[in-house]
């Protein structure tokens, strides 16, 4: 069944992430379902819109609901093609509870790629937790359903820097690497260019980089560039990168 887009105004339907979507019945996790019919009370018949954070968007009706388990019938299916240039990848140091799921919550907004969460030397010392990733993917679920947004970023296990750069440079061979510097010897973030390519930021954590990683990233290529003249938290470099980047993306589509 094809939805009459003019009468089904797709921005009023309430979103929900569904990891798997196809023709047919789809069933939303115990999470998604307690916000279908314990909180917003929706009943059988009503409309929604299911993402699954990979490129694929539907309008289903609410078949069956429970606070534990709900079905919908998918109505209409469309799958949208991913970016493959002009990617914009997030290396950043780990901040410590509230501070990187903000980060998180406002990087997946912007419409940033990929999030590396990478332990420097500096790094602040955070209490080992193996389901950290999970929980920041169920922030960027939150995220891109608030800001529509269709694909989920990519957020990897935290690593070493080391690690990280090994990475980001297999997955990006053409991309440009940055690293940002409160230095009025480096050009501004603002008055660079990027075209299409994709963009890998590395951002230090606040007691700042050491020499050796800096050398280590100067080696594989990156390039120090200034945002500011005043030293950022993390997470406000992490912003202000994601922010400059996605509008230089953005303007370039146009």
């Amino acid at each position: 069944m094809i939805i009459d887009v003019e009468k089904e105004n797709l921005m009023d339907l309430v979103r929900f992430f569904c990891d798997s979507i196809g023709k047919g019945v789809a069933e939303l996790d115990g999470q998604q379902s307690h916000h279908l019919a314990g909180v917003l009370r929706l009943k059988p018949g009503d409309r929604v819109e299911l993402f699954d954070g990979k490129g694929t968007l539907a309008v289903a009706k609410v078949a069956g609901a429970n606070p534990r388990k709900a079905t919908l019938q998918v109505e209409d299916l469309q799958v949208c093609p991913n970016r493959n240039r002009g990617r914009i990848a997030i290396a950043v140091s780990i901040a410590k509870g509230e501070r990187f799921d903000w980060l998180i919550g406002k990087c997946t907004e912007l419409g940033v790629d990929r999030i590396c969460p990478v332990l420097f030397e500096r790094t602040v010392k955070q209490a080992a937790n193996p389901k950290i990733v999970e929980r920041w993917r169920n922030l960027a679920i939150s995220a891109a359903k608030q800001c529509r947004r269709v694909f989920l970023p990519k957020i990897d296990a935290p690593m070493p820097l080391a690690g990280a750069v090994e990475m980001l440079k297999k997955d990006y061979p053409a991309g440009r690497f940055l690293l940002g510097s409160v230095s009025l010897e480096f050009v501004s973030l603002v008055n660079q260019e990027f075209g299409d390519s994709d963009v890998a930021v590395f951002i230090g954590p606040e007691g700042g980089t050491t020499e050796k990683e800096e050398t280590l990233l100067s080696q594989a290529g990156c390039k120090f560039v200034r945002l500011t003249d005043t030293v950022l938290r993390i997470e406000t470099a992490a912003l202000a990168f994601a922010s400059i980047l996605a509008a230089q993306r953005d303007a370039e589509r146009k």
